[in-house]
């Protein structure tokens, strides 16, 4: 019975890997982007200026990442969504500028890069980062009653105040993680610094620190996953493997940490189902994976909001939405003149890794300010607390609640990696800027 079942999985799997490259094939042929037509930029009809009314002229935003490699520097570059949003209603004659704080990977460096920006008068933050340095950001913010947007957090807030989670949070991940894993019997957790997700039963766990040999943890994961070991240089055989095999793998770590664990199960012929964290829908953990040498494999999958590049295949308004953020995005990126959010590189060199989730941040604050009819920070935050906006309003992911803390509407779906290239950004010019996580089809 469970040989049978073991093979239904792996057929299930495999049809969804068809189902969803089919579609990334077609979508290559139906949105073809324009600059590879040497033509507009923008797709006709997609809506890429977005205008909002009663907007102060000298509006501003803040924006917070983590650089260098501390906790939360995996996503400095999907923070540059933010900067796509902004550039879309200057193009409507709304200007948005947007100024941006290194939190430094602590939290007395959140606290000082939210009053950073408190002292240059933005009207709202977006926390694009995550980690235990979030708490200094939350704290300073309610201490300056700034509202702060948070897309990429998922753990606990604290501190009181104006705060507003658009990521899943850390129950609805555990949730959707069990449920990508309901069909393994005998589940294996790699705990490579993430910890064990709550309410995620496993049947074993191992563990892989900063530092340790990824060869030698590849090899144990092997042989408990059902491949024996080669032999070893003198000759001397390999063991052989467990007698129940773990039949999935949950990796559990920081997106840098989940890449190098990645390519070395890849190298080590390891096949079964890998599921991973949410971290790596972050853009360093492709680049990582690139880096490393290994393999975008649909036989990975993440849990996570559909706001992937993907969606903008759906034929409603949503897909519509999604096609204007990356409309945008494209028109930013031939901008020879635009930076990123640091203004340190031109914003055509972090475009593939730039975030519809960030995007949304500055979406919704735009929107908050616009229903205020001001910029002052107290009465930003009470209209954001109103308002419930969709993708009328220009948000290209899941539409989000602001009268609840944990905004996201609805719960997140399972995530297929692919190497396909939808052709809805500029050419790719970094390793992984191609790799794209995908919604299962929903015809499944």
């Amino acid at each position: 019975m469970s040989s049978l079942a073991t093979r239904r999985n792996l057929i299930s799997a495999g049809v969804v890997v068809v189902a969803v490259a089919a579609i990334i094939a077609l979508s290559v042929f139906l949105f073809r982007p324009a600059d590879a037509a040497k033509g507009d930029p923008v797709e006709a009809g997609v809506p890429v200026a977005l205008s909002a009314a009663n907007v102060p002229a000298d509006t501003r935003l803040g924006v917070v990442v983590t650089l260098g490699s501390g906790s939360g520097a995996a996503w400095k570059d999907a923070a540059q969504g933010a900067a796509v949003a902004a550039h879309r209603f200057t193009l409507s004659g709304t200007p948005i500028a947007l100024s941006t704080a290194d939190d430094r990977g602590t939290a007395e460096g959140a606290r000082k890069a939210v009053e950073k920006l408190v002292s240059e008068g933005v009207a709202g933050i977006i926390v694009a980062t995550d980690g235990e340095q979030v708490d200094g950001a939350l704290e300073a913010a309610a201490d300056a009653g700034v509202p702060v947007i948070l897309p990429y957090y998922d753990g606990k807030i604290e501190a009181e105040g104006a705060a507003w989670r658009t990521a899943p949070t850390g129950a609805q991940v555990s949730k959707a993680l069990a449920a990508a894993l309901a069909g393994a019997k005998r589940p294996l957790l790699i705990d490579a610094g993430g910890g064990a997700p709550d309410s995620v039963d496993v049947d074993s766990s191992i563990s892989f620190a900063p530092g340790a040999d990824p060869e030698e943890l590849a090899a144990d994961v092997a042989r408990r996953t059902g491949v024996a070991e080669p032999a070893k240089a003198d000759g001397t055989p390999g063991r052989t493997p467990v007698a129940d095999p773990a039949d999935a793998i949950l990796l559990s770590g920081n997106p840098t940490q989940q890449a190098t664990v990645v390519h070395a199960l890849q190298s080590a012929k390891v096949t079964v189902p890998l599921v991973l964290t949410p971290g790596a829908t972050s853009p360093a953990f492709a680049s990582g994976l690139a880096q490393a040498g290994g393999t975008v494999s649909g036989r990975l999958s993440t849990v996570g909001a559909n706001a992937g590049d993907a969606a903008a295949l759906r034929p409603d308004d949503s897909g519509r939405a999604m096609s204007g953020f990356l409309a945008g995005l494209r028109v930013l990126a031939q901008d020879k003149e635009a930076k990123n959010l640091t203004g340190d590189m031109a914003f055509s060199e972090v475009a593939n890794a730039a975030d519809s989730r960030s995007h949304d941040a500055v979406v919704a604050l735009v929107r908050a300010v616009s229903t205020a009819g001001s910029n002052d920070p107290a009465k930003v935050a009470k209209a954001l607390g109103t308002l419930k906006p969709g993708p009328a309003d220009g948000i290209a992911g899941p539409a989000l609640d602001f009268t609840r803390p944990d905004a996201m509407d609805g719960d997140p779906v399972v995530l297929h990696f692919s190497a396909q290239d939808l052709g809805l950004r500029p050419t790719a010019t970094g390793d992984g800027a191609t790799a794209s996580w995908f919604a299962r089809p929903s015809a499944d």
